[in-house]
């Protein structure tokens, strides 16, 4: 679903449009800007997206970890551990082109010019190490935790520590301070601000029950905790093996790696991609020891339970793949079957489409075909026009009768972009309770219901998913074809 909106997202810009006016939701710019990148020089989808993340960002984030011990048997060993156990847990969230592997390629670069003591000594590679940690952070705001572990060696140092933590601030501080700058000369300088920190402070202040924490706790980070349970022993014996500035840089990153994964207690998976990452080179040194030949019982051991949690997580992701629309609801069929539908009408060509539901693979699927967003509003999970907040079952509940708009002004640019770009379909999915929209019934919605109701007629119905097309369409399009 995220790669889906953030996809969808590149497209938006890369017509014209702006972003966070013309296209929202709670992300930096950069994630959009490496979508449209990757489809740039090949064609339009996901497939070049992550064609282009597993040839080139995956490979160097390796290359980084291995950079960390200059390339030596334990910068291999890093490296190899980072590919591993990168891809040894769920697919659908760990494996997917999400924020976290997209900042890791900046930010593990910031990490490298950092790693060794005497390169600290001057302002250069700190002022670099925090311009490239900044320009992660511009992908998603979890790489700001990385900012105190690199600070910390540079304070810990002796003489003129606060010339290169002043470097380093510095550095953080200027692809913020150009973004913005780029921003407000497009005018959209308080769009930026408000979707990209207000709704992330709304969006972190998650309101979930502490019983539905420990589930989500139970259910996602534990089992992550156990799959990168070699990684921890290896760590742990590792630190006795690395010189203190290495170590103590290596501990930060995996402690303040944490920190995100906490906020809202979601404990989504791939918040936890970066921490991996720091696991991998902090385990290189003990694993480096236990893999030379001959392998001894503690490195037979590490390559058997570390082959063992990858064979036991790839097929895992196979049985879920082909058999559990329930955990990989995009494998479900309604999404193409949707777009082909919407393909054969005859109003399609050049359509505008407004999704009433969090699936924004009814925009990809339908995009792929030429259609564009209708609204703003295709990230439905941060749009702000219900209750629902993403990662909290609580949430998902129906509007009791009377209850305010929880964002009203929210509503009034969904009927002012429905206007405006005068929507072709609407998809209303309630019906068909895609990630539980069935708590959002249209009729509970009057301002929307109405405008459907008024300017709109069904179509057809698709697997419970009511497609509506705007009255006198088709009548406009038999009339283009006359004149033509």
């Amino acid at each position: 679903m995220d790669e889906a909106a953030h996809v969808v997202g590149a497209w938006v810009v890369g017509d014209g449009c702006l972003l966070y006016r013309d296209f929202v939701d709670n992300k930096p710019p950069l994630l959009y800007v490496y979508y449209a990148l990757a489809q740039a020089p090949l064609w339009r989808g996901l497939v070049p997206v992550r064609l282009v993340t597993v040839l080139v960002t995956v490979p160097l984030t390796a290359l980084a970890a291995s950079a960390v011990f200059r390339h030596d048997r334990r910068g291999l060993v890093a490296g190899l551990l980072h590919l591993v156990f990168g891809s040894a847990f769920l697919a659908h969230d760990v494996l997917a082109v999400n924020a976290e592997l997209v900042l890791l390629l900046p930010a593990t670069w910031a990490v490298v010019t950092l790693a060794d003591a005497g390169r600290e000594q001057r302002a250069g590679p700190a002022f670099l190490a925090g311009a490239l940690l900044g320009i992660a952070t511009l992908v998603k705001h979890q790489a700001l935790f990385w900012l105190p572990a690199l600070a910390w060696p540079i304070v810990s140092l002796g003489e003129r520590r606060w010339q290169r933590l002043l470097g380093l601030t510095a550095g953080f501080v200027s692809p913020l301070a150009l973004t913005a700058l780029l921003f407000a000369a497009l005018g959209t300088a308080d769009d930026l601000a408000y979707w990209t920190l207000l709704r992330n402070l709304v969006y972190a202040a998650n309101p979930i029950s502490a019983r539905e924490a420990l589930g989500r706790a139970a259910s996602s980070l534990l089992p992550w905790l156990l799959a990168t349970a070699p990684l921890w022993w290896a760590w742990l014996r590792s630190r006795p093996l690395l010189d203190p500035p290495r170590r103590r840089l290596l501990d930060l990153l995996i402690v303040f790696g944490l920190l995100p994964a906490f906020i809202g207690l979601r404990f989504y998976p791939h918040y936890l991609v970066p921490v991996c990452w720091a696991l991998a080179a902090g385990a290189a040194p003990a694993a480096t020891v236990w893999l030379s030949r001959p392998l001894g019982r503690l490195g037979r051991f590490f390559a058997a339970a570390t082959l063992l949690i990858v064979l036991v997580f790839q097929a895992l992701n196979v049985v879920l793949y082909l058999g559990s629309r329930r955990v990989y609801r995009e494998t479900d069929p309604i999404y193409r079957k949707t777009a082909a539908r919407l393909a054969r009408d005859a109003c399609f060509p050049g359509s505008r489409l407004f999704v009433w539901g969090s699936a924004p693979a009814f925009y990809y699927y339908a995009g792929l075909q030429g259609a564009r967003p209708a609204s703003r509003f295709a990230a439905m999970a941060q749009s702000g026009l219900t209750g629902y907040v993403s990662g909290n079952l609580g949430s998902v509940r129906r509007r009791a009768p009377g209850e305010p708009d929880p964002a009203p002004a929210h509503w009034d640019w969904l009927m002012d972009d429905l206007e405006r770009s005068r929507a072709t379909y609407v998809l209303d999915t309630a019906p068909a309770g895609i990630y539980r929209w069935d708590r959002y019934p249209l009729r509970d919605y009057p301002r929307l219901d109405d405008y459907v109701r008024r300017r709109y007629e069904l179509l057809d119905t698709v697997d419970s998913v009511r497609v509506f097309r705007r009255l006198g369409c088709a009548a406009d399009r038999r009339g283009i074809g006359q004149n033509r």
